[in-house]
């Protein structure tokens, strides 16, 4: 059986006690995105030659495992051989290695190669490569 005194006993009433909210932050930072499309444009003057990029853009790309872009670019090549150093470069574009520093060139594709009125050939390169880590 209960005492009277604690029947006349006021309930009490519990309450939530609110803290600041906090600003919730990654454990370990993330890595920076480092850009490579400026040496990349470099490196693809370099070995056609007499050239210039007409367009040039990427897009950030990543994978399950990987991080790094896609690369789209339009190489306008001129002079007397562009024909020739054209078709060259068909050919050996895909197998060639570009050094990138802290990237990797994980695949090389020329989507289209066009001759021009004015004897300068137009191609189309699309890139990806890989954030080496």
């Amino acid at each position: 059986m209960m005492s009277p005194a604690a029947l006349a006993a006021p309930r009490r009433r519990l309450r939530i006690l609110r803290r600041p909210t906090e600003q919730i932050r990654p454990s370990t930072p993330r890595a920076q995105r480092r850009d490579c499309h400026g040496r990349l444009i470099a490196a693809l003057l370099a070995l056609a030659g007499e050239a210039s990029i007409d367009d040039a853009g990427f897009r950030p790309w990543c994978s399950a495992t990987f991080l790094g872009a896609q690369h789209r670019f339009t190489l306008r090549i001129a002079g007397k051989s562009a024909h020739s150093r054209a078709d060259q470069l068909v050919r050996d574009l895909p197998e060639t290695e570009l050094t990138i520093p802290g990237h990797i060139v994980a695949d090389v594709v020329v989507d289209a190669v066009t001759p021009q009125e004015d004897g300068t050939m137009v191609m189309s390169l699309a890139i990806l490569t890989i954030e080496d880590w």
